[in-house]
Order: C-alpha cells, then sequence, then structure tokens
C-alpha cells in the first residue's frame, strides 16, 4: 500500500509532467505496488527521454535536484539520473535515448494507467516490468511479479 506522502508526491509529480507535456512513466517498486503487489516502497523512480532532462530540471527547480549525470547502465545503453527530494520522499528520474531498455518501453506505450485522485499516473504494465527485470537480471522481481500475475 501507498502511504500518504508518497502519493502526494506521485500526484505533484503527474500535474507538473502534464503541464508541460513530457512522456514520462512511473517504474519500479512504486509502480508494482500501485498496481497491486504486497511491497512497501521507499522511492518513486520515473523513466523520461534524456532530452527532456533539462525540462525536467526547470519543472522541479523549487526542490533540491541533483545534476544529471550518467549512471552505471544496467545495459549497454547510456543511462542519465536525476535526484530531487520532494515532501521527504527521494525521487529519482532517469533519461535514456529513445532506444534505451526503459525508454523503448515507454515509446512503445507498454503502460497501463493508474487513478490517484482522478488523477491518471502512467506507468509501465507488469509486463514490460517483468522485460526490463528479465533483461538487466533481477529474476527475484520476475518471479515476484510472475507470481502476481497468476494469482490475479
Amino acid at each position: 500500500m501507498i502511504n500518504k506522502k508518497l502519493k502526494e508526491v506521485i500526484i505533484l509529480v503527474a500535474k507538473k509532467l502534464k503541464k508541460v507535456n513530457i512522456k514520462w512513466a512511473l517504474i519500479g517498486s512504486t509502480n508494482l505496488t500501485l498496481q497491486g503487489l504486497n511491497i512497501l516502497p521507499h522511492d518513486l523512480d520515473i523513466v523520461v527521454e534524456s532530452n527532456n532532462l533539462r525540462k525536467i530540471k526547470k519543472i522541479f527547480e523549487e526542490f533540491k535536484l541533483s545534476e544529471f549525470k550518467e549512471t552505471i547502465p544496467m545495459t549497454d545503453k547510456p543511462v542519465w539520473e536525476m535526484r530531487l527530494n520532494i515532501m521527504g520522499v527521494d525521487v529519482q528520474i532517469f533519461g535514456e535515448k529513445s532506444d534505451g531498455i526503459y525508454v523503448s518501453r515507454l515509446l512503445a506505450n507498454k503502460l497501463t494507467y493508474v487513478e490517484l485522485e482522478n488523477i491518471e499516473i502512467p506507468c509501465f504494465s507488469l509486463e514490460a516490468e517483468i522485460e526490463v527485470y528479465s533483461e538487466t537480471n533481477r529474476n527475484d522481481k520476475v518471479e515476484l511479479i510472475k507470481k502476481f500475475l497468476v494469482k490475479s
């Protein structure tokens, strides 16, 4: 279950990104929790195209953002990240080029939408999460999602 503060941050992020029409999606543990898995998320992970990172920096300038930096990629494709803290919640924003492991799925609309207080939150589908976790050798997450899907 999503705690109140995390829910508020998700809604705030969604409203800000909707205003500037940036394609984005929620990924990771918070996404899985929103879709019904019994996981306790501690942060918010978001994926966007890397060419939107400068816009995002401006959108969230009221919060302390790290500079975007290249991270250690899980594949051979470069990944950039920015970190910020909103109301005590750590938020990581990942940017990739269009052929990146996450952004390629974002652009292919492998998404589902979860409604929070009348706001649609774009989330990776559970199948897309399985694909990414498989490609990055995170088999514990793959099995967790598959077991959930069998029960559903």
